[in-house]
């Protein structure tokens, strides 16, 4: 129970910043750098969208072979 807590704090903590937060669920992945990142729990603003795709996925697949 003390860490479903801790995820919901941190959620919420992470969305303060965002005027119309909203939740994905999902394995979804972005590129920062040169690297593709991802993650299965997305909080983002939804005027601006979610920053991933599962399209980009492809290329962590890729890169592991």
């Amino acid at each position: 129970m003390k860490y479903i807590t801790i995820l919901f704090l941190g959620l919420f903590l992470t969305a303060c910043s965002i005027t119309e937060p909203r939740v994905s669920f999902g394995k979804k992945c972005v590129e920062k750098s040169d690297k593709v990142v991802y993650s299965y729990i997305w909080v983002y603003d939804k005027e601006v969208g979610v920053p991933a795709d599962k399209e980009t996925c492809k290329k962590l697949d890729v890169e592991g072979k």
